[in-house]
């Protein structure tokens, strides 16, 4: 129970998982992520039709999710320039949220399970 208390504490949301993004940053945007992601995978998993769409419009969604996280890591980098570029975290953090939402199409896809 101690190790989960320090998990929550505010020193550890306050470390740094990536230059410029911290534990609780993370935490708030790749929650919701991930149990999305595995819902998605469910449905992949099950599903008869083609999985493509439901990926794409998952994609738009992070896209758009991702426009006050870029801001904020602009924000963060403009107050404290000696972190990681914005210009390399931003990308990193875009295609860290777009991998588990189109795992489960290329698992179909690998799988041989069609349509894809």
């Amino acid at each position: 129970m101690n190790h989960l208390a320090r998990l929550w504490s505010s020193e550890a949301l306050d470390a740094e998982v990536v230059s410029g993004v911290s534990y609780g940053f993370a935490l708030i945007f790749f929650t919701p992520l991930l149990l999305v992601a595995a819902g998605f995978l469910l449905y992949a998993l099950f599903a008869r039709r083609s999985v493509l769409r439901t990926a794409r419009w998952l994609s738009i969604a992070w896209l758009l999710a991702c426009i006050p996280a870029s801001l904020l890591i602009v924000m963060g980098w403009a107050f404290n320039s000696s972190k990681l570029t914005p210009l390399i975290t931003v990308p990193l953090w875009v295609v860290a949220g777009l991998l588990p939402l189109w795992l489960p199409v290329a698992l179909r896809s690998v799988f041989g399970i069609r349509p894809v």
